[in-house]
């Protein structure tokens, strides 16, 4: 009952954002078994130049109820969908309210000897999902990876 109260206790805009997010992560967790690794970066990551400074105004709303609602829904959608389809779903809520977002794919500089990748989603300088430390991260690019 508890999270029901919860759920609640939402105004109807992060109930709705809510819902969008469980079918949006469970779509996208769907979209990324479909594809191979090793084509991740073409098939999802972003084109171009990212996006600098931080959102304003109404974008900076839509942004963080979109951050919080795909916050919600993992908790709520079977299968604890990973960093990818997370981002991937946040991307295509927020691109569906005409906000432009940046998705980064890459791998963990620390050395290790299996690779560990990690995808995160970030409109200008506000981090929608994925939160990491990019200085530790060699981005995927269309010619293999570079440092972030």
């Amino acid at each position: 009952m508890p999270k029901l109260r919860t759920f609640l206790a939402l105004d109807s805009a992060d109930r709705l954002a809510t819902f969008e997010a469980m079918a949006a992560l469970l779509y996208a967790k769907a979209l990324v078994a479909g594809v191979a690794p090793g084509r991740w970066h073409e098939r999802f990551a972003s084109v171009g130049a990212p996006r600098t400074g931080t959102p304003q105004g109404a974008e900076l709303e839509v942004t963080r109820r979109t951050r919080f609602a795909i916050a919600r829904a993992l908790r709520n959608v079977p299968g604890s969908p990973n960093c990818l389809p997370q981002a991937l779903a946040a991307r295509s809520m927020l691109q569906r309210r005409g906000i432009e977002a940046d998705l980064f794919i890459g791998t963990r500089l620390d050395g290790a000897s299996e690779n560990r990748f990690h995808a995160w989603l970030k409109v200008g300088d506000e981090w929608v999902t994925g939160l990491c430390d990019e200085n530790e991260y060699a981005l995927f690019t269309g010619h293999g990876a570079e440092v972030a």
